[in-house]
């Protein structure tokens, strides 16, 4: 049966102004940057892009393993403009950062592309999320919702062991099915948060639910513009893969040294789905939608999937030095 829904295109056809927000927090609003260019085209005028205050900041010698939370009080220079959301400025830092290349994406997408940039903080749970979100598209009059996500992880089923960072992707899905959003995936399998027969499974069962809106290739624009932003981030381990495989570098490589990727030509393409028939599949955005605090949601997927939560991971792990040759 051939599913009567809106497609992408006639879904962004009725909107005037966008906020698309980084799904996982990291560096998941570089990959917002393609579906803005495409929004573009199909005339909205008006946009935000949006990341959570948690980063995987990186360290010579040492290997992030987990998120660090970071307060929106040390991201500065910001304005507050909820209790959860800051806006972020082309000079602003994070105050008292130890580890080397902390560079904040949102800063770097604001100087490179003089787009208005928010940081959302978790600390208030899933609700705290959707009003941050309700407060960032009320004060920008912004009609139109889509949280944007690199890989595989918010495809989650239950079933899986190999998932790292779900608990900020599975929020993401929930509050934008609460305002009628889209999800949309970057990178497809480009995580290394799930098998590539897992995610094809599961992705599968979204369709066959009726949840697939469509798809867009990334353009030369595109590519032009993720590496403007990328240039700044030379160690970054994710976030690069749509760029690098719309410039033909694909195959099999390695997420961080350690994890293996199939990096096929599909990477370089935004799939767009439904979040609610997301939700069908995936657990997490249900189990964790009252929650008012990070520990509150922290605990849930602890307590009921056995999943250890991104922000609770050891920070950074030393890695031993590399052994030299016989």
């Amino acid at each position: 049966m051939i599913p009567d829904k809106k497609s992408i295109l006639d879904l962004t056809l009725q909107a005037s102004g966008a906020f698309l927000l980084g799904c996982g927090g990291g560096g998941d609003i570089i990959q917002t940057i393609p579906v803005m260019n495409y929004l573009k085209r199909l005339g909205v005028s008006q946009f935000v892009l949006g990341e959570y205050a948690v980063k995987w900041f990186d360290e010579a010698g040492f290997l992030s393993m987990g998120c660090e939370v970071v307060s929106l009080d040390r991201l500065v220079p910001s304005e507050r403009i909820q209790p959860d959301v800051a806006l972020i400025f082309p000079e602003t830092q994070v105050k008292d950062q130890k580890a080397e290349n902390c560079t904040l994406h949102e800063a770097v997408i604001t100087q490179e592309l003089g787009i208005q940039t928010v940081s959302i903080s978790l600390a208030h749970g899933a609700q705290g999320v959707l009003n941050a979100v309700k407060e960032v598209m009320n004060k920008f009059s912004l009609d139109l919702l889509i949280t944007v996500d690199i890989g595989a992880d918010s495809f989650y089923s239950g079933e899986e062991t190999s998932v790292q960072s779900p608990m900020a992707d599975a929020i993401s899905v929930y509050v934008t099915d609460q305002l009628g959003g889209i999800f949309a995936l970057s990178g497809y399998g480009c995580d290394a948060e799930l098998p590539l027969a897992h995610l094809d499974r599961n992705v599968a069962r979204v369709m066959q639910k009726g949840g697939f809106l469509g798809a867009h290739g990334l353009t030369p624009q595109d590519v032009a513009d993720l590496d403007r932003v990328l240039q700044h981030f030379p160690g970054e381990e994710v976030e690069q893969w749509p760029r690098d495989a719309a410039l033909g570098k694909l195959g099999i490589h390695y997420c961080k040294g350690l994890w293996p990727i199939y990096v096929s030509p599909l990477a370089a393409v935004t799939l767009f789905f439904d979040p609610g028939v997301i939700m069908e599949v995936n657990p997490l955005p249900l189990a964790l939608a009252d929650t008012q605090t990070l520990y509150e949601a922290e605990d849930t997927i602890m307590a009921n999937f056995n999943i250890w939560p991104e922000t609770r991971y050891p920070i950074r792990v030393a890695m031993p030095a590399p052994r030299q040759p016989l």
